[in-house]
């Protein structure tokens, strides 16, 4: 079967803790840091209650795929599980979004990718989040069935372990070698890496997506959205788009520049998928408009709004 998207990433399990911002007030670092400006603090050694939970699947290979299939493309998600009950929630999750399970892999004795997000503040939504990646560290597809080069788009997400160097590369010869459109979302662990290492990767990527520290973590400086978003045209992908909250997203490709704003009078419940949602949410735009640019970043912006405005990733995710 040949498929409209494949995403590759992470899938998980998260567990939303809100607390009370009197309980776990948000601080400016007393010590200069620009890495870590504020902090959630908690009295050691108190038993702190919370306000409310949440238990959900996510992922960013989960969250981008629920975003097409939920447009009406076929759609697969390439992602690495444990062999736990977690593992089956999210497989259980994937069954019901019509998500095809044909490139999910199940490890034993390896826990799925699991995390806790602290959410705190009296007026904006701050959040710690503390992640168990397990599985997730060994999504390999590089070892998938051949019948992984069959489709229009691959999507990926952020990849963590010590063998993402390998499969980014294979992701990305596999992309060129069979004509497949790839979106590309890094994460951390690629962006520490600097520009000099991935650059060579982005040369094969239709679209190529940051939000504003993503871009500043990559590029090593910080500057506006339309001078970061200038520079990674440069590095080779087509298309190149930096994402920046309620300031909207910051579009260029070889044609210029374009900015769409984003609406700032809503309000945000919870903002876990909102990058994930508006990298998708373009991507889904320029499938169903034709390459119209200005309607897909409406799009994504639609779609990342919608998802703030609700707990969890995927919750808020709708049809476009």
């Amino acid at each position: 079967m040949k498929y409209d998207f494949i995403t590759i990433g992470t899938a998980a399990r998260d567990m939303f803790l809100f607390l009370d911002p009197h309980d776990a007030p948000v601080i400016i670092n007393p010590r200069t840091d620009p890495k870590r400006e504020k902090l959630i603090t908690l009295e050691f050694g108190a038993k702190i209650d919370v306000k409310d939970s949440h238990v959900l699947v996510g992922g960013g290979a989960v969250n981008s795929a629920t975003t097409f299939v939920r447009s009406g493309f076929s759609v697969a998600c390439a992602v690495s599980l444990g062999d736990d009950e977690n593992a089956v929630a999210i497989e259980k999750e994937l069954k019901k979004e019509k998500i095809s399970l044909s490139f999910v892999s199940r490890l034993r004795n390896v826990p799925t990718a699991f995390s806790v997000l602290l959410v705190a503040g009296s007026k904006k939504r701050d959040r710690v989040v503390l992640v168990e990646r397990g599985a997730s560290d060994f999504v390999n597809f590089s070892s998938l069935p051949k019948s992984i080069a069959g489709a229009k788009w691959y999507y990926t997400t952020a990849l963590s372990g010590s063998g993402w160097k390998k499969e980014i590369s294979v992701i990305s010869l596999t992309a060129k070698r069979h004509g497949i459109k790839w979106a590309w979302n890094p994460g951390l662990a690629q962006l520490k890496e600097g520009k000099a290492a991935i650059s060579k990767f982005m040369k094969n990527c239709e679209v190529f997506i940051l939000n504003r520290d993503e871009a500043i973590e990559l590029l090593g400086k910080k500057d506006d959205p339309k001078t970061l978003v200038s520079i990674l045209i440069k590095m080779g992908p087509s298309r190149a788009i930096i994402s920046d909250g309620q300031n909207g997203a910051h579009y260029m490709d070889f044609e210029g520049y374009r900015y769409i704003q984003a609406h700032k009078e809503i309000k945000a419940k919870e903002a876990t998928g909102a990058g994930d949602a508006f990298g998708s949410g373009f991507v889904v735009g320029l499938e169903k408009y034709k390459g119209d640019v200005d309607r897909a970043l409406r799009a994504g912006i639609k779609n990342s709004e919608s998802v703030i405005m609700k707990v969890g990733s995927r919750e808020g995710i709708i049809s476009l």
